[in-house]
């Protein structure tokens, strides 16, 4: 009796290693790829109705509308209204790991030039930087991932949807980030992904550590005495005392941070009088300021300060600095730890083949997803697009358009991190 419980009990052993071993492979297989392409008419039509509809940053009410019918539909639960737009949905059993995966909405301040016919019908507005595309991808991943929860293919623990406004310098991952907090959820590890026109469609780039830049933004303000051009001596000149400002800016990284720390000042707006023969009162100096650390980030901050102000005053002048810390606060950089990062490089190379994934340099630009993974386990990785109705143009350009064959690749990998993620526990370590 004792030998046929022990054969039964290893039998059972074996059978749910073998299940244990089939569902893992699940996890990464390439077919998930072949699955997301199933919806690929679907996913066209989520993608080009949010890009002729496009806008700015808290201002995503039509954008937030698609996503909650899309999920009404899909019949995944959500809490709506968060930081005013954004939307949070959950799939999986309630209880950990809870993981989470996020899509920015938001829209730019441009006018579409590209040749596309869905292009934007809103004036001065354009999804120049793919953000239509990171929510089409989420929502085909809830779309994929709720036909594998009703086959009973999740396994353990919570998927957190976040479809998030305002990334587009308006910090609206802290909105997110504080509902997660309020609502109790501890996330085990967040992922998001960013379409990038330089790299070709297919490929997937990502490294450990600091992926993305801490960035700040500031405006300096010098008031001085203005005077007609003839007469300088009867005034106090801005226009000079912000220029020396600009000038003694460009000596703070080489003088202030260390050469294996990189950094970056760029004054970007310079704004006086109107006049040609009349020295204002007035100037405005902005700009922004990029660092891989949050300590060479406080440095710049402190140092700029210290420069603008002392030339300024130096100059006769009044000045104001402004680092805009209640409408832009000061983004951390974008850190990969190094278990979301080897799971992204293992899950890229299992979808899309073993010379899809690329170890890339690090990128000045911000992203406030860092928020999300300032306390977290996580990854942001880069998706290609290279391959545009237009050709290849930079995000941010009023000409970008998108290889569209990323929207399965993209619902594939954040549904294959996801499933990859569920009942597993490791602690990681930067």
């Amino acid at each position: 009796m004792a030998m046929t419980v022990a054969t039964s009990l290893c039998s059972l052993a074996l059978v749910l290693l073998a299940t244990a071993t089939s569902a893992s492979a699940l996890k990464v297989d390439s077919t998930l790829l072949e699955k997301a392409k199933e919806d690929h008419v679907w996913l066209l039509s989520i993608r080009r109705e949010l890009h002729t509809k496009p806008e700015l940053m808290y201002k995503e009410y039509e954008t937030s509308k698609v996503i909650q019918r899309e999920l009404e539909s899909i019949g995944i639960p959500f809490v709506a209204g968060i930081g005013g737009t954004g939307v949070v949905a959950t799939l999986g059993s309630g209880e950990g790991p809870v993981i989470g995966l996020r899509a920015d909405m938001d829209a730019l301040p441009l006018d579409e030039e590209s040749s596309v016919e869905f292009k934007s019908e809103n004036e001065g507005r354009m999804h120049a930087c793919g953000h239509d595309i990171h929510v089409t991808m989420l929502l085909g991943a809830a779309r994929l991932l709720k036909r594998m929860e009703k086959q009973g293919e999740l396994g353990r623990g919570t998927i957190k949807l976040c479809f998030q406004p305002a990334e587009e310098g308006g910090a609206g991952a802290l909105h997110m980030r504080k509902y997660l907090d309020e609502a109790g959820v501890q996330l085990k590890s967040m992922f998001g992904f960013h379409v990038w026109p330089n790299l070709a469609t297919g490929k997937v780039a990502t490294r450990r550590g600091t992926i993305m830049a801490s960035a700040a933004f500031f405006k300096c303000f010098f008031k001085g005495k203005g005077t007609h051009g003839a007469m300088p001596h009867l005034g106090t000149d801005p226009v000079v005392a912000a220029s020396a400002a600009i000038q003694a800016l460009q000596t703070l990284v080489s003088r202030t941070s260390s050469p294996f720390d990189s950094s970056v000042v760029s004054v970007t707006q310079f704004k006086a009088g109107e006049a040609l023969n009349v020295i204002p009162d007035k100037t405005m100096i902005g700009g922004t300021v990029r660092a891989m650390t949050e300590e060479t980030m406080r440095n710049l901050i402190e140092r700029a300060t210290m420069i603008m102000e002392s030339i300024g005053k130096a100059h006769g002048c009044e000045v104001v600095v402004d680092f805009m810390e209640k409408d832009h606060p000061v983004t951390p950089p974008v850190v990969n730890s190094k278990a979301s990062h080897e799971l992204v490089s293992s899950v890229g190379k299992a979808l899309l083949g073993e010379d899809s994934v690329i170890e890339t340099e690090p990128s000045m630009a911000a992203e406030d997803f860092s928020y999300y993974t300032q306390n977290n386990d996580g990854a942001f990785t880069f998706l290609g697009i290279q391959g545009g109705a237009d050709g290849t143009f930079p995000l941010h350009h009023p000409k970008f358009t998108a290889d569209e064959n990323v929207l399965p690749i993209g619902v594939a990998f954040h549904t294959a991190l996801a499933l990859s993620s569920l009942g597993e526990n490791t602690k990681s370590e930067l």
